[in-house]
């Protein structure tokens, strides 16, 4: 399980699964099948979740409703997914 952070280029990918978290201008991030604007931080949080569920954590795990928790609510609100990923 890992996931490649790429400040440069503004994004993050995963090795396990589809997600992948994108920086806006403004520094806020979106996250592949979530509604929101993120902080970095809950940006990380998200890849991570998307990453355990991938390999077989179920959604109530302590783990993931931990994680989850900070993602409520997005740090810069809710948008529609930017359809580029």
């Amino acid at each position: 399980m890992g996931f490649t952070i790429d400040d440069d280029a503004g994004r993050m990918v995963s090795d396990e699964c589809e997600t992948v978290a994108v920086r806006w201008p403004d520094r806020g991030w979106t996250v592949t099948g979530r509604r929101g604007v993120y902080s970095r931080n809950q940006a990380i949080s998200a890849m991570t979740v998307a990453e355990l569920l991938a390999t077989g954590d179920e959604p109530d795990s302590p783990l993931v409703r931990t994680l989850e928790a900070e993602l409520v609510p997005p740090a810069y609100g809710y948008v529609e997914e930017d359809p580029r990923g």
